[in-house]
């Protein structure tokens, strides 16, 4: 069977979609990082380190495409989400973790539509029955 041409656009708009989120929360944990300290050290990576460690074990699957993974990431993506909702309630962090919420929830629901677009057999919801 081949797949309906939408599809493949909506599958390529969502992958990009996934690929801007997860950079961008890596480039947070970035800025979180360097704005931590009051001057660089040795500790500004590892911070980096520690809180991007969950997304860059699935670097893999996010620029792969690989399904059961993505599953897995987006597990991993709602603790980034409870994250971000307890850094947003102090006052000091609060635009961090609004970007944080932001980012997450974008990267969740696209990677929900992603595995929904990429599920063998899935009917084109532009035909109708």
């Amino acid at each position: 069977m081949s797949e309906h041409p939408a599809t493949n656009t909506r599958l390529v708009l969502a992958h990009r979609i996934i690929l801007i989120c997860y950079y961008g929360l890596l480039a947070l944990f970035l800025f979180i990082s360097l704005t931590a300290l009051d001057s660089f050290s040795v500790a500004t990576p590892v911070i980096w380190l520690l809180q991007s460690l969950p997304l860059l074990i699935f670097i893999g699957a996010v620029h792969g495409g690989k399904t059961n993974q993505l599953i897995w990431f987006s597990l991993v993506v709602l603790l980034y989400f409870m994250h971000g909702v307890l850094v947003a309630f102090d006052s000091a962090r609060m635009a961090n973790g609004l970007v944080e919420v932001g980012l997450s929830t974008i990267l969740f629901c696209t990677l929900m539509l992603y595995l929904k677009l990429a599920r063998p057999g899935t009917p084109d919801p532009t035909t109708s029955s």
